[in-house]
């Protein structure tokens, strides 16, 4: 191990004393890791933080600076405690160590350690020691906090594990058992509830799977893409059908074409080369601003602003998901979209592809701009392009609804086979 990573024992004196813990945890470690290694997301396990960012953004990483701040020990106490801290040492997978000296004869010392115990268990562990005439002067206050924050952090890591955090997960939604199995990639909130309607009708025939990725916490989209398609493959066997809609059509065509995601055909709806970047800007400003409660609140009315016209779709499933996400991994997952071109990206489906792009979609930049590069991307044989009129960019209305299951059955039952293309079994 390289001497300036390992971590160096604080300095001891008779007013230094340790507040540490551990907890064994069902979850292999690289989950719990990554859940950790999602800075910002601190505050949807931890019960003691706040809010939490590293600058420069981006996972653990030593030389970085760590902002954050504390919820009250009780709830009654009306504080916020704030905090800046250096990160020391950071390994991957097995410790991250942060020192605080901001406060003048303020000087503590914090490690959280990671161990793999095998078998898919692994142990996660809280460290803490202070000193210095700041430190002596509220002792009292400071242990209280530092055990605070130990239990919290331990009790709040094992419950996130339990809940599967920070890893992708496959439903299964329906119990057909013939055909070829149709996997669902959702758009940006992560759930089915863009797609409900359509995964209900779609189950009825053919054994159907989605992908829920609401509580992954990936620093990187093609990081997500691979975890996609690494659980697709550990949990079915052969081809799949692929449903995908919004950011899951991205998702969907990494997985296939740089992860080995053995697809047969693919429908995309909603797909996009670019988007408007000013609209999606506004929404994570307004996330960053507005708290919790007050987004969710507003999401729907901001998602039918973004996205197209509703209809009679305000019943849809999508805005009772859209309430429930998390806002801070949607702002996460809006900047992976924000000035990029993803035109390479689609072009990695080989496969025979169905894109359904609604005709009111507010979504992208320009859309005949999009619909003709849609086009010259799946110039194929059995690949088409198609527009569903009064249709934004989540399918609301019934009617958009209805034409999208009609052709997506169509083309996935293979009214357009192409020569050699395995039949479903």
């Amino acid at each position: 191990m390289n001497s300036q990573n390992r971590v160096r024992p604080a300095r001891r004196s008779q007013h230094d004393l340790p507040v540490q813990g551990t907890c064994d945890i069902d979850a292999p470690v690289q989950q719990v890791w990554q859940l950790f290694g999602d800075v910002p997301g601190w505050a949807g396990w931890n019960p003691c933080i706040a809010v939490a960012r590293t600058v420069p953004s981006g996972p653990p990483a030593a030389g970085s600076t760590l902002l954050w701040a504390f919820r009250p020990i009780r709830r009654r106490y009306l504080y916020r405690l704030p905090a800046v801290a250096r990160l020391t040492d950071v390994i991957p997978g097995r410790e991250v160590t942060w020192e605080v000296t901001a406060v003048p004869g303020f000087h503590a010392r914090h490690t959280y350690s990671f161990k793999d115990l095998g078998d898919g268990r692994c142990r996660f562990g809280s460290w803490e020691q202070a000193s210095g005439p700041a430190y002596r002067l509220l002792r009292p206050f400071w242990l209280a906090h530092f055990r605070f924050v130990r239990d919290a952090s331990l009790s709040g890591m094992a419950d996130a594990m339990r809940r599967n955090e920070g890893a992708a997960r496959l439903v299964r939604q329906s119990g057909a058992t013939t055909g070829v199995p149709l996997v669902v990639v959702p758009g940006m909130d992560g759930s089915r509830g863009t797609l409900a309607p359509l995964v209900e009708r779609l189950s009825r025939s053919r054994p159907t799977f989605v992908v829920d990725y609401t509580t992954e916490r990936n620093p990187r989209l093609e990081d997500l893409s691979g975890e996609i398609a690494r659980l697709v493959r550990t949990e079915l066997t052969g081809q799949v059908d692929v449903l995908a809609t919004s950011l899951g059509a991205v998702v969907a065509a990494q997985a296939i074409g740089d992860h080995g995601l053995e697809a047969r055909r693919a429908v995309l709806i909603g797909a996009f080369t670019r988007v408007r970047d000013a609209q999606l800007r506004a929404n994570n400003l307004l996330i960053s601003v507005l708290p919790r409660s007050s987004y969710r609140l507003l999401s729907p009315w901001v998602l039918a602003w973004v996205c197209g016209p509703v209809g009679d779709g305000w019943r849809h499933p999508f805005f009772r998901h859209v309430r429930a996400s998390d806002p801070v991994q949607v702002a996460k997952r809006t900047r992976w979209e924000v000035g990029r071109d993803f035109s390479t990206e689609l072009a990695k489906i080989a496969q025979p592809t169905l894109v359904l792009m609604g005709s009111r979609d507010r979504f992208v930049k320009d859309l005949d701009s999009e619909i003709r590069t849609l086009r010259r991307l799946f110039r194929r044989p059995g690949s088409e392009v198609r527009e569903v009129p009064a249709a934004g960019h989540v399918f609301l209305p019934s009617p958009a609804v209805d034409t999208a299951v009609e052709a997506a059955e169509d083309f996935l039952d293979g009214a357009h086979s192409t020569p050699g293309e395995r039949e479903a079994p």
